[in-house]
């Protein structure tokens, strides 16, 4: 397990209620994409990765953390490397290092 991950479990058991708040004070998206906010990231010299926490009310991310597969899935603009589950319907998406939710790489 590596420490980022073993970080965001942390995190989650101590920050998710003030997270979830904030993802919950977003309006719904009409075009379908997920309610988010940035939960980590990292890099350097420009090579950022950015982790996302996402609410999913439907639990469509459910299958794709538990399979572990990268790829690009409804509700998030971009391919990403990796979906875990947080909780039912909470979840931590991590882009390809230099792309964001805006901006895809």
């Amino acid at each position: 397990m590596s420490s980022t991950h073993l970080q965001s479990i942390a995190k989650w058991f101590i920050q998710s209620r003030e997270y979830k708040a904030k993802v919950m004070a977003q309006p719904a998206q009409p075009d379908g994409e997920l309610r988010h906010v940035e939960w980590q990231s990292w890099g350097w010299g420009g090579n950022d990765t950015i982790v996302y926490l996402v609410f999913d009310p439907d639990d469509t991310l459910a299958a794709v953390a538990k399979s572990g597969l990268s790829g690009k899935y409804p509700g998030i603009p971009c391919a990403v490397s990796r979906v875990r589950r947080q909780e039912s319907e909470w979840y931590t998406v991590e882009f390809y290092t230099d792309s964001d939710w805006g901006y895809c790489y």
